[in-house]
C-alpha cells in the first residue's frame, strides 16, 4: 500500500471509532466478532502511535472499514 492509502485507512478507522464512540479495544472486539483476526495492541499502536504495520494487516483493517458487518 502507498503511504496515502495507509493514511486513509488510519483516518477511516479513527472516524469509525469517533462516530460510534468506541475505544480501540471495542473496535478490535467488533473486528474479531465479524471474523477478522485482529491484535488490539497492534491496532492501538497503529492508530495512536503511528506504528507501521504490514500490508496484510492493513488489508484486514481496510476490509473492516469497507464492510464493517
Amino acid at each position: 500500500m502507498t503511504p496515502s492509502e495507509r493514511e486513509q485507512v488510519k483516518t477511516d478507522l479513527q472516524a469509525y471509532v469517533a462516530q460510534h464512540g468506541l475505544s480501540i479495544h471495542d473496535l478490535a472486539a467488533r473486528m474479531k466478532s465479524s471474523g477478522r483476526k485482529v491484535d488490539s495492541k497492534i491496532l492501538h499502536r497503529f492508530l495512536d502511535r503511528g506504528l507501521l504495520v504490514d500490508d496484510t494487516v492493513l488489508a484486514v483493517y481496510r476490509g473492516f472499514v469497507d464492510r464493517p458487518g
